[in-house]
């Protein structure tokens, strides 16, 4: 996913969206501004079901609401599944690797921690994100 105007990292509505329309092509993407449009985007990515989008069905996540799964193979499901969705639409990072984090104070929430290379268009960069699924919707802790 290089681009040869330096711009990498902003996807196309976020650089549409843009003030100044030459800013973003203008100066190169640091990590920094890569990771939280890759944040943005497995927010809407992960909260998404197959199904949904006509011009790629199999997008998302499925609904885990089994309670025939016990806890330990339903978090394994979870980790593999996030990173299979990860690795297929969203083309800006490889590499990836998730983790179940230990939970916190509220029992009902599952905590994953994504570790994964990006591409920063002059090299790799390494990034973690935490990730929170909490009533069914999956957010992106700063």
């Amino acid at each position: 996913m290089l681009q040869s105007s330096g711009v990498l990292g902003t996807r196309l509505f976020e650089r549409l969206a843009a003030p100044d329309p030459s800013e973003g092509a203008a100066t190169e993407t640091g990590l920094g501004e890569i990771v939280e449009s890759i944040k943005r985007h497995l927010v809407e990515l992960l909260n998404s079901h197959p199904g949904h989008s006509e011009c790629a069905p199999e997008l998302g996540l499925l609904d885990f609401n089994d309670a025939t799964i016990g806890v330990l193979d339903l978090e394994r499901n979870i980790e593999r599944a996030i990173r299979r969705c990860i690795e297929r639409f969203e083309p800006r990072v490889q590499r990836v690797e998730v983790t179940t984090l230990p939970r916190g104070s509220d029992v009902l929430q599952l905590r994953f921690q994504v570790h994964a290379t990006v591409e920063l268009g002059r090299g790799l960069g390494q990034a973690t994100i935490d990730l929170v699924l909490n009533d069914k919707r999956y957010q992106c802790l700063d």
